[in-house]
């Protein structure tokens, strides 16, 4: 692979990444509005979670990269039999917590829990990087620089981490409830749509 095709594959394996710091964002957005007069956020600043969350999903995908790419093409036969219903089944778990507590008469500071809680953001970085393994095999395949997509990955998960945060901040005008239940709806369909490309071949 040449310099253009690795940031591609970087940029693709970002896109969950991106789609769940957006979801998270547009929470941190929802629950600043609804914030008394004179009520201070309790939460980290911005900038302390865009390096925690995208610390945490950096890691996990360097793991990944560096695993498929060391094990090869000889294990993939072993996981691909059930490396998606694991990716599904954190996403869906996740997903489907979001909504349930939607519902549930709750401090407003526990509904935002999808990426706040360490135990969520651990099973979600473990969801999302699992396709970098397949990336990482691939890479051994063709002979590419595992160094090189080692060293970019870290830049453009960041971007598209602090890029999803950001954007999420600018919604206005929803409520926590409807974001939560939006958000465990889009995590329940990426691992939908991961499972239904492993299973089918189904594209999106």
């Amino acid at each position: 692979m040449n310099f253009f095709e690795i940031i591609l594959l970087c940029v693709a394996l970002s896109m969950d990444c991106f789609t769940i710091c957006l979801i998270y964002g547009a929470q941190r957005s929802a629950y600043r509005q609804q914030l008394r007069a004179g009520e201070r956020d309790p939460f980290r600043p911005i900038g302390t979670d865009i390096l925690r969350i995208g610390i945490v999903f950096i890691a996990y995908h360097l793991v990944m990269l560096a695993l498929g790419y060391t094990l090869g093409y000889g294990v993939l036969r072993y996981i691909d039999v059930f490396d998606h219903w694991i990716a599904f089944g954190l996403l869906a778990a996740i997903g489907l917590k979001m909504v349930w507590e939607a519902f549930e008469n709750k401090d407003r500071k526990t509904e935002i829990h999808a990426l706040y809680a360490w135990s969520s953001l651990l099973l979600l970085g473990l969801a999302t990087s699992i396709d970098a393994f397949a990336v990482g095999i691939s890479l051994s395949l063709s002979q590419s620089s595992l160094a090189f997509t080692c060293l970019c990955i870290p830049f453009v998960l960041l971007f598209f981490t602090a890029l999803g945060i950001l954007l999420g901040l600018r919604v206005k005008r929803i409520s926590i409830r409807a974001v939560n239940v939006i958000g465990g709806l889009v995590l329940l369909g990426i691992g939908l749509r991961i499972l239904l490309e492993h299973e089918y071949g189904f594209s999106l």
